[in-house]
């Protein structure tokens, strides 16, 4: 009897060990999936690069460095098969391409000023697709009604509004670079050393033409037609950077030095073209009717519109070459201060009225924007750098995070950060209380439909410059 009892109080002891065991076995693996996910938690924000804590878009650090975080969004895509493959900033909206053939646009502007029925700065307009491209993406043309997307061998126009789809036209050759807006027309440079001019609304024309005198601006009768027609331009060579809006018209620069301006005239159009000699730098810069453009050599040149075409207002050398036909803006300009990037000499300023040399930096970096009284790069140590623009010594620095794909800015005083994986911020420059926000008026970016000369040449010197000058270039 008491071998009976003593074999069933082992078992029994056996039986409550079995059941703790069991019970801390649960409690560990539980106390371990936690920990997991808890590190899972804290680690993803890490892997997938968009912590913004201590980077530019903290509005911490940016308070720091004299800036304001206006907004941030993430643009819906794809981010886990695909990254952002461009991002261009206009005057009314920022546009970005990603990978799975989506085109975003953000609204930008100055919240303080905001008008009564338009969406405040950093609202997502709209995210239309186009279909996976083959090739990758090319500046966008931004105007405010209208933004031009070339997509493969195609030229769309989306409602800048809306995003709706307005025309879609099959490109005879592929574009060689992104189309541009302005006014009643699309130019597309193709690779067959053209500029085909496509009308802005297939349906008609939506401002005068030079020499209609209708009251509508339509032309009416048959030759309205004729207007709507696509045409390509002889460009005198083939077209790496996108064109530019000047004086109601267009310029472009060849990849061989051959620059070119179509504006509009009292009664036509006018065409005239200036030879650079050399392969261009990179993009022209347009403020008003004056034009800046550097050469490979290391020429920095400033051109006035004059009667009979471009004339040439002062030569400046940079005392070092430059890398040809950069896609990416090498010129800033505020003021009378025009920001220049040497490439591997690093950054300077010159004076714009002049060419005179103002300062030398010797940081290698990409040009981003101008944000108050600082010239923000992105320089080779994944760094986003302020110079001072008026002595070019380092003021602040930040840590970009996430936002590693640059984006210049010239049309307003804002820093724009986009990351790969869509990710986008505003940095605007911070106000003290009493202060006004600085106006796109005072932007230095040109309208796409600016005023005319205020004095116009006489009709005979007008007739006498541009008669040499065929439109289409033949």
């Amino acid at each position: 009897m008491q071998t009976f009892r003593s074999r069933r109080a082992v078992d029994f002891s056996r039986e409550t060990f079995a059941m703790k065991r069991l019970t801390n076995r649960h409690i560990s693996s539980r106390l371990a999936l936690w920990v997991v996910l808890l590190l899972t938690a804290a680690w993803l924000p890490w892997a997938r690069g968009e912590c913004l804590s201590g980077t530019a878009a903290d509005a911490f650090e940016a308070e720091r460095v004299g800036l304001s975080r206006e907004w941030i969004l993430q643009l819906p895509f794809e981010s886990n098969g695909y990254r952002l493959g461009r991002v261009d900033v206009g005057r009314w909206t920022v546009v970005a391409q990603s990978g799975d053939g989506k085109v975003h646009a953000v609204q930008v502007g100055d919240a303080a000023t905001v008008q009564s029925g338009v969406p405040r700065p950093g609202t997502l307009l709209w995210s239309t697709s186009l279909g996976v491209p083959l090739a990758p993406p090319q500046p966008a043309g931004i105007d405010e009604q209208l933004v031009v997307v070339t997509h493969d061998m195609e030229a769309v126009g989306l409602q800048a509004r809306t995003g709706s789809i307005f025309w879609r036209r099959r490109l005879p050759v592929p574009p060689s670079t992104g189309g541009l807006p302005v006014g009643n027309w699309v130019y597309v440079p193709l690779r067959n050393a053209t500029v085909l001019r496509l009308p802005a609304n297939p349906f008609g024309l939506l401002l005068p033409e030079p020499g209609d005198d209708s009251d509508d601006g339509t032309g009416g009768g048959s030759e309205q037609v004729i207007k709507l027609d696509p045409i390509e331009i002889n460009s005198h060579g083939l077209i790496e950077q996108q064109p530019f809006p000047y004086n109601g018209g267009v310029i472009w620069c060849t990849r061989n030095g051959h620059l070119t301006a179509i504006e509009q005239a009292a009664n036509a159009w006018a065409r005239h073209e200036f030879e650079l000699l050399q392969a261009p730098g990179g993009p022209v810069l347009v403020r008003d009717q004056t034009i800046f453009a550097t050469t490979v050599t290391g020429e920095l040149i400033r051109f006035e519109d004059a009667p009979g075409g471009l004339r040439l207002n002062w030569r400046s050398l940079l005392e070092t070459s430059l890398h040809p036909n950069e896609q990416r803006p090498q010129l800033l300009l505020k003021g009378e201060t025009l920001i220049v990037s040497l490439g591997e000499g690093g950054i300077a300023a010159h004076a714009a009225d002049s060419g005179q040399r103002l300062w030398k930096s010797p940081l290698k970096a990409e040009l981003l924007a101008i944000v108050g009284d600082l010239v923000w790069c992105y320089d080779r140590q994944n760094m986003l750098t302020g110079l001072s623009l008026t002595d070019g010594e380092r003021k602040a620095s930040l840590n970009p995070g996430p936002f590693t794909l640059p984006v210049t800015n010239r049309a307003s005083e804002r820093l724009i950060l986009a990351s790969p994986r869509g990710l986008l911020a505003s940095l605007g420059p911070r106000l003290v209380a009493g202060e006004q926000p600085p106006s796109a008026a005072d932007a230095e970016a040109p309208t796409a439909t600016a005023e005319p000369p205020a004095e116009l040449p006489k009709d005979s010197e007008k007739e006498a410059a541009d008669e040499p000058f065929n439109f289409f270039g033949s």
